[in-house]
């Protein structure tokens, strides 16, 4: 629920504690998700790394290992800059706005997330489509 705070003749919007907590715990989930995601990814191609000389094959998988290890530093940065979580998170829940710098950032954490999450897509497709290559030439 959003209510309206008048502040020097400006109109505010603030949302209710439960709703900035329920929103950063929606946006800490996909980000969770994405990096089990991406440590899985980066798993599978260290096998390929391990057991495949071949040039192009190697070439392909440090690409996309290296594209992976990009995109889990920028899910880090904002992770450590936007979310809240531990123990201040849950003493800002006992007010009754919500104000903590983490809560009020909920239009840049969207946009980051939404932006991770379009790059996060482009970049396991083709990992997905490399893998599958490999696996459909037995070589996986």
């Amino acid at each position: 629920m959003n209510h309206i705070v008048s502040i020097n003749s400006f109109q505010l919007p603030t949302m209710t504690v439960s709703s900035c907590y329920e929103e950063h715990q929606h946006w800490q989930q996909i980000i969770c998700q994405q990096e089990e995601e991406i440590q899985q990814l980066r798993t599978l191609l260290l096998d390929v790394l391990s057991q495949y000389n071949c040039r192009s094959l190697r070439h392909d998988a440090i690409d996309y290992y290296q594209d992976l290890n990009h995109l889990q530093d920028k899910l880090n940065r904002l992770h450590h800059d936007l979310i809240c979580e531990g123990v201040d998170c849950f003493a800002n829940k006992n007010k009754l706005e919500c104000k903590d710098i983490h809560f009020g950032l909920s239009a840049a954490i969207e946009r980051h997330a939404t932006s991770i999450a379009g790059e996060f897509s482009r970049i396991k497709d083709g990992c997905l489509q490399f893998l599958s290559g490999i696996v459909s030439l037995n070589l996986l």
